[in-house]
């Protein structure tokens, strides 16, 4: 058992450390998809523009803090944190964005809205909160309502 682990690990080695770079993730559907509540013009500028952007700036400031931390460099490393933190951001929002949209989306039902209503009131209140919460979130106010079935 042990061999095995030593030379799993030996053969991992080559990777440990090793930087690879951010991609621009496909979409799971074409740009007109979500026509017409979002119009495939909207689609591709968010997707080839903003959310590559998102992409190569997190890539340029991760290149430059590995820079900085080679040099020593510990002021430049720590400036570049807001960078890293925006841009790697916007890259997972959109990932998580785009997989979470649905030409044959709407309003909640099920237990979902059960437990909306349970939780919120109502989708409008819960709508409310969400923005209200997010609106002072630097860039577009993202926000993720999630779930964790041990706090309920």
């Amino acid at each position: 058992m042990f061999a095995k682990t030593i030379r799993y690990l030996s053969n991992a080695r080559p990777q440990i450390g090793q930087r690879f770079k951010h991609v621009l993730p496909d979409l799971p559907y074409d740009y007109n998809a979500l026509e017409p509540v979002i119009s495939a013009e909207i689609m591709q500028l968010h997707h080839q523009k903003h959310h590559a952007t998102y992409v190569n700036n997190l890539n340029v400031a991760e290149e430059k803090t590995q820079e900085a931390i080679a040099k020593g460099d510990v002021r430049t490393t720590i400036q570049l944190q807001s960078s890293m933190k925006f841009n790697g951001g916007g890259h997972i929002n959109h990932s998580i964005f785009w997989t979470n949209l649905s030409k044959d989306g709407g309003e909640p039902t099920g237990e979902l809205l059960a437990q909306i209503k349970h939780d919120f009131g109502s989708v409008e209140n819960l709508q409310k909160q969400l923005s209200a919460i997010t609106i002072a979130v630097q860039g577009s106010g993202w926000g993720w309502l999630g779930y964790d079935k041990a706090q309920k």
